[in-house]
């Protein structure tokens, strides 16, 4: 394999025997060599193949603020959840997991511990992806010595059962089109350039296709959070505004009526995007 970009001093892209590019990951892989060098095959210890161009591209930006421990833990989670599951996850997960593991790893370190939501609905709904959820972090423990809180196990279940939502789930052409519905209603409530090749619109979009799943699939979410909705209310009234309008046009359009946990939900969720989003002027 012939170096084709260097991306830090433990990571490259690669061009492989086959002409397809690759991601590979070693220690001092990226230091002391060139742009069309040939790779030492015993140095490198993951090889990452990401055959969608845009997922590679997102992956790379990635790779410039995550550690490299942190890319080998996602590979061997991806493996672990594609063994025990049994069927397609997409490429995507690969981006989604380790930009997740990092922040959660970082807010470990502060002692900083941030619930699920839907930790509840995780746990009964995706029974199997939950299990490789707590397999993962008995495997963060083992490798990073880092003991993070159960919610993350829901947390990582969720990446799982989105990585694997098309193949799965059903009902994609419905889910797909009610959130393109909501991310524009958001969209232009608060006239935001939504940037969709950044990782925080993916973000934005991940939990939005979980929302939009159980709007579809005429599941309440309810983890009696009305204490916490009521300092939301307190906190972050104009958001809330665009939260009631989602739940007019669900109400109106899916026959969903949104609960205090969801709209709690949305409001932080919005709020972050909001937040990290310039407006338009």
């Amino acid at each position: 394999m012939l170096v084709k970009q260097i991306l830090n001093n433990n990571v490259v892209s690669a061009q492989d025997d086959q002409g397809i590019e690759v991601i590979l990951t070693g220690r001092g892989l990226g230091f002391n060599t060139q742009v069309g060098a040939r790779i030492n095959n015993e140095a490198i210890e993951k090889i990452f193949r990401l055959e969608n161009s845009q997922i590679s591209a997102r992956f790379k930006d990635l790779v410039a603020e995550v550690p490299m421990e942190t890319l080998l833990l996602t590979a061997d989670i991806v493996t672990l959840a594609r063994e025990k599951l049994g069927h397609k996850l997409s490429e995507g997960l690969y981006v989604t997991l380790a930009d997740h593991l990092y922040y959660a790893l970082q807010r470990h370190s502060r002692q900083e511990e941030l619930p699920n939501p839907l930790e509840w609905e995780v746990r009964h709904l995706y029974q199997e992806e939950y299990a490789v959820g707590r397999q993962a972090l008995t495997l963060i423990a083992a490798r990073n010595g880092s003991s993070l809180p159960d919610s993350e196990a829901s947390s990582i279940a969720l990446h799982i059962v989105n990585a694997g939502l098309n193949h799965t789930m059903g009902k994609t052409a419905q889910i797909t089109q009610l959130v393109y519905q909501l991310q524009n209603i958001v969209k232009y409530f608060f006239n935001l350039p939504l940037d969709e090749s950044s990782l925080n619109y993916q973000r934005f979009i991940t939990h939005l296709k979980f929302f939009a799943q159980r709007v579809i699939d005429e599941v309440a979410l309810n983890n009696n959070d009305d204490e916490l909705f009521a300092a939301v209310q307190q906190r972050y009234q104009h958001t809330l505004k665009c939260v009631e309008a989602i739940n007019t046009f669900v109400s109106k359009n899916y026959r969903h009526t949104m609960s205090n946990s969801e709209k709690l939900y949305l409001t932080v969720l919005i709020e972050n995007i909001v937040q990290r989003t310039t407006p338009v002027d």
